[in-house]
């Protein structure tokens, strides 16, 4: 008996791995760097870097058009705060102190290392500095007038510190230079959680006194940044910090200055671009006191105007279900605000109230500040243990068919770099995440609304922002670089190739009362001229047997009529791989050659 063709059929896009392999037949269940259109999987596009390296991770990057017509790219690091235009990055770290200090700079002859002595400006290893001065120069051709060139501080002792400059000093000079101003940046913050082990990290009597701890109830948060845009301009908070302002107007090479006005204590904020007020979520109150479940705004159109008076719009209130705000965002529908436990909206009505606030979810908070995005006018966001979109005037849960692999997968320590972003192009939702074996963003998942499907893969990119000012999504790299992703026609990874692969659950005949005897393949994929893909059988006995029969991989080419080969066994799975730089596969169907083979 030669057996019949069979078309091996899968019931639904997507991966589905919320069961056994065994007990998820019909279904994809694993795979990376793919993604279905109209039900079939294919592979996604590649990216490409841009620009140089910087200083420090991404925690948040926007893009933007500016009055000159100037494609602009905003990103925080731990480090630094940055603007990209055109192939630059400016350094745009705002000044948080300023010192003068009159003959305080010493040189050596043939070193670039300045001692500088000064005093009450509070320097700490890794911190940045910037230099003015009127006067002369140091060291006999060292010039310290440009406030865009940071430099990072060494403490030396209690009153000076020393740095190194690009420039060789030519002279031997001692306590000289003049009045010179010193700019303290603001300081860079962890870029790795840490569990804190000081005081109120456990409970009280938790330990013998003495005893080194081994667990803490307290994480050390990493910087995060909140970026948005208020017209033309930015405006950058780093978490647990003060509101920033950039001007556009003073050029690129301008540094962010403080919103003088604003509380001085701010985990995040938000812009209403339709009402025009910026937010501050977490946050101390008009009397310099810290709220973690406080909601501030600025008067109308004013972000420099935080007090509430009867002559302004400005105003608070405090949220009254869990222990503090995580984030927040503008949608269409209204303003999203979620604490660690719970869910509410915010919602423009003018008059005396300003805002009305209304708590709509228990158990719906948001697991990261940077962990909702917005689809269509609709809010999705990841929580501790699941995904929810707020639709129809109600908090829903998503059917999510890779919950608990992603859960289970994710490093809970790190978990606040979590970042959600849009692909409109492809209808996706995507969630970048540090799985278990990593300290950062390696991974992602990504949720189709409009097909109801859930696939994951790798990657090592920390922000995300969706194209529309650029032709390509903007994200940020573990490593220190922006990227071009899903440039069109690209279907590499930094030219080179983007490994990318599927493979289904087991499948079976007759309900595994038979073995199968498979001879044939006949494949349905769609390749690009050059590419290939591989093909895999994998066959085994019984779900639990340890013992598995692997037939290929068998090359797979535009011209690939056929594969022939035996295989045999109760159940069967197929994986299709392909690592050949620049291959646009996609998946159509596959016929198989099975027949019964008997019982035993």
């Amino acid at each position: 008996m030669a057996g019949v063709l069979s078309e091996l059929k899968f019931a639904r896009p997507g991966f589905n791995r919320e069961n056994t392999r065994y007990a998820e037949q019909g279904h994809w269940f694993d795979g990376d760097h793919v993604r279905f259109r109209d039900g079939t999987p294919q592979v996604v596009r590649g990216y490409a870097r841009r620009g140089t390296v910087f200083d420090g991770i991404p925690r948040d990057t926007i893009t933007w058009v500016d009055f000159n017509s100037s494609r602009m790219i905003g990103f925080g690091t731990e480090s630094k705060l940055y603007v990209n235009e055109g192939a630059l990055d400016f350094d745009v770290t705002p000044i948080v102190s300023v010192v003068t200090v009159t003959n305080g700079l010493t040189t050596a002859a043939g070193s670039t290392r300045i001692l500088v002595s000064a005093t009450g400006i509070g320097f700490e290893n890794g911190n940045y500095i910037a230099f003015t001065s009127q006067t002369v120069t140091v060291g006999g051709n060292i010039f310290l007038n440009n406030i865009s060139e940071a430099y990072e501080v060494s403490v030396v002792g209690a009153a000076s510190f020393a740095v190194n400059v690009l420039t060789t000093a030519a002279a031997t000079s001692a306590s000289a230079g003049g009045a010179v101003t010193l700019h303290r940046l603001l300081p860079q913050g962890p870029s790795v959680a840490q569990p804190g082990f000081g005081w109120s990290a456990g409970t009280y009597g938790l330990s013998t006194y003495g005893t080194v701890r081994t667990t803490s109830n307290i994480t050390i948060n990493i910087r995060q940044w909140s970026l948005l845009n208020w017209g033309e301009d930015m405006l950058a908070n780093p978490r647990g910090g003060r509101i920033y302002q950039w001007d556009a107007s003073n050029g690129p090479e301008t540094r962010a200055v403080i919103v003088s006005a604003s509380p001085t204590i701010n985990n995040s904020i938000l812009v209403t671009p339709d009402s025009q007020f910026a937010i501050s979520l977490g946050c101390t109150d008009a009397a310099g006191d810290y709220d973690p479940l406080l909601v501030r705004w600025s008067s109308q159109e004013n972000y420099n105007d935080w007090t509430a008076s009867a002559t302004n719009t400005a105003g608070s209130n405090p949220l009254g279900t869990g222990s503090k705000i995580v984030g927040g965002m503008h949608s269409r529908q209204a303003v999203m605000i979620w604490t660690d436990t719970a869910t509410h909206t915010m919602q423009y009505v003018g008059g005396p109230f300003v805002f009305r606030f209304r708590h709509v979810g228990d158990n719906t908070g948001l697991i990261a500040p940077h962990g909702a995005a917005e689809f269509n006018g609709i809010p999705f966001w990841m929580g501790e243990d699941n995904f929810f979109v707020w639709q129809g005037g109600a908090v829903q849960t998503l059917d999510c068919t890779v919950r608990r692999y992603i859960f289970d997968n994710l490093n809970r320590t790190q978990q606040g770099k979590i970042f959600a972003g849009i692909n409109a192009e492809f209808n996706e939702i995507t969630w970048l995440y540090p799985s278990l074996n990593s300290t950062e963003c390696d991974s992602y998942v990504s949720y189709n609304p409009l097909e109801n499907y859930w696939v994951y893969g790798t990657g090592k990119f920390t922000t995300w922002a969706d194209r529309g000012v650029f032709n390509t999504i903007i994200t940020g790299g573990s490593d220190s670089f922006l990227y071009d992703n899903e440039p069109d026609g690209v279907f590499t990874a930094e030219g080179q190739s983007l490994s990318s692969f599927i493979e289904s659950a087991s499948f079976e005949i007759k309900s595994g009362n038979d073995i199968m005897l498979i001879r044939r393949i006949i494949p349905d994929v769609s390749i690009s001229t050059g590419g290939s893909v591989d093909f895999t059988l994998k066959t085994k006995q019984y779900p639990q047997a340890t013992q598995e029969t692997v037939k290929g991989p068998y090359i797979i080419q535009p011209g690939t009529e056929k594969v022939d080969f035996r295989a045999r066994g109760r159940q069967a799975r197929i994986r299709i791989d392909c690592s050949v730089a620049g291959t646009d596969w996609k998946y159509g169907s596959m016929r198989l050659q099975i027949q019964s083979d008997g019982g035993r």
